[in-house]
């Protein structure tokens, strides 16, 4: 049975695989997200109700969320989308994964109930730079 590795941040998203526990564990993709490395007023070309004329007037409608959280979420639903393409063509049968607190939370708003079911574990943990082996290892005893 094929099983993701799945560890990220807002910056990078590195996908493990093992086709079976005795099996090595390998990297098999990578997405990146270099927006996340950008400032704040590097994602946006104008605040929200900024006026060309300067004048000092309020348009009703505020942001809902910065433009670094923003992008975070796009990000997040780009890995779990991913995922969940993997799981529809059975490249996978169940995942696991780690990212730091913030960004995991946004991983799981992302997921549907068939990404949901097929999640075997997670960590709020950054293993971004951990070997294949040391991915796998964070999992144990979970996944044997």
């Amino acid at each position: 049975m094929t099983t993701w590795f799945l560890v990220a941040d807002a910056a990078k998203a590195r996908i493990f695989q093992q086709n079976g526990p005795k099996d090595p564990t390998v990297e098999i993709e990578t997405l990146v997200h270099p927006e996340a490395r950008m400032h704040n007023g590097d994602l946006v070309s104008d605040s929200p109700g900024a006026q060309a004329n300067g004048g000092s007037g309020s348009h009703g409608v505020e942001e809902k969320a910065s433009p670094r959280v923003a992008e975070d979420q796009r990000f997040a639903r780009e890995v779990i989308d991913h995922v969940r393409h993997a799981l529809n063509e059975n490249q996978v049968k169940k995942f696991y994964m780690a990212a730091p607190p913030h960004f995991l939370g946004l991983l799981r708003q992302a997921m549907d109930d068939r990404v949901s079911k097929a999640m075997a574990g997670d960590l709020a943990k950054n293993l971004s730079k951990a070997t294949p082996d040391e991915a796998r290892a964070a999992f144990s005893p979970t996944y044997l």
